[in-house]
């Protein structure tokens, strides 16, 4: 048995609500023999007969009744998955997977997914929380969409790297610490006071330790932590000094915190990794834009004009 065509569906289905070879021809813009050529293609197709034609009228068989049922729940299949390709075309509607470190996917990847997401109530989201190395997999076995790390990822030939936003390590430390007061925050003010680092062997925190070093000086790292946000609950209790990365900040709850600059500056980039083998979807595509523009924003918030005279009599002073 040859399976019929969507076209010659189509006919049947309008044939069935018209009952009438000459009102289907006109809503299907075709001749009357074409309509009458296409009931005979069907049932040679299918084997059956599907209408007795009476004194000029048509009437469905059995058969034909019942495959109008299978008919009307294959077009309501269509009408969805054409409602679902629209959907995906105007990035309203589908799946967007993201991975993200511990940093970025609580703070600013979880807020601007959120964002996307409100505005988009027919799509589905996964935001996972991981180290850049299970990133790296993830992204390569296709598991999500994107993948948003700090530092390029080194050489893979299975993943791009694109730089999509550039921040810069902030002091942040209880509203009542000593140096509260500083807008700018150097290692030569920072000296004797307890800081709090990520771990030694993380980027950020060796080019904070080699600032310090430049001058002549150690960090007094009594405190180290491998997440941003430990970092600033430590901070909060007044314990020291916390020189983390900003998306911890905007919109905290907690007042009693104040961000300040860190000087030299520590630049943090933000890089996105795809994989080459599958183009990112319309619907990721458009949430990478939309991250670019929070960190666009997030990037102008930061307390980098602040301090302009401590900063150049910090300069003039060295």
């Amino acid at each position: 048995m040859r399976l019929p065509n969507l076209r010659q569906l189509h006919m049947f289905r309008i044939l069935m609500q018209t009952q009438n070879v000459t009102e289907a021809a006109r809503q299907l813009n075709v001749t009357q023999p074409a309509v009458s050529k296409m009931i005979a293609s069907l049932e040679s197709s299918l084997g059956v007969r599907l209408f007795r034609r009476v004194r000029g009228r048509l009437y469905p068989s059995g058969d034909a009744s019942r495959l109008l049922i299978e008919v009307e729940r294959l077009f309501v299949q269509l009408e969805a998955l054409n409602d679902g390709m629209e959907g995906l075309r105007s990035s309203q509607a589908g799946t967007v997977a993201i991975s993200a470190i511990p940093s970025l996917a609580s703070s600013v990847v979880a807020r601007c997914l959120a964002d996307f997401a409100r505005e988009r109530p027919d799509i589905r989201t996964l935001l996972m929380s991981e180290n850049s190395a299970n990133m790296i997999t993830q992204v390569g076995l296709h598991q999500v969409d994107l993948g948003f790390m700090y530092n390029h990822p080194g050489p893979d030939k299975s993943l791009t790297a694109e730089l999509v936003a550039e921040l810069e390590v902030v002091a942040v430390l209880h509203r009542d610490h000593p140096l509260s007061e500083h807008q700018v925050l150097t290692p030569q003010v920072l000296d004797g006071h307890s800081v709090i680092l990520w771990e030694q062997n993380t980027p950020p925190s060796q080019l904070v330790r080699e600032a310090f070093l430049r001058e002549g000086l150690v960090p007094r790292d009594q405190f180290e932590t491998n997440s941003s946000s430990v970092a600033k609950a430590m901070a909060a209790q007044g314990i020291g000094v916390a020189l983390i990365d900003p998306t911890m900040m905007p919109g905290h709850s907690d007042h009693e915190l104040v961000m300040r600059t860190f000087r030299p500056r520590i630049p943090l980039r933000i890089f996105c990794i795809q994989s080459i083998y599958r183009p990112a979807s319309q619907l990721a595509r458009r949430f990478l834009e939309e991250f670019r523009l929070t960190m666009s924003g997030l990037a102008a918030q930061l307390p980098v004009n602040a301090g302009q005279d401590e900063r150049e009599s910090i300069t003039s002073n060295s």
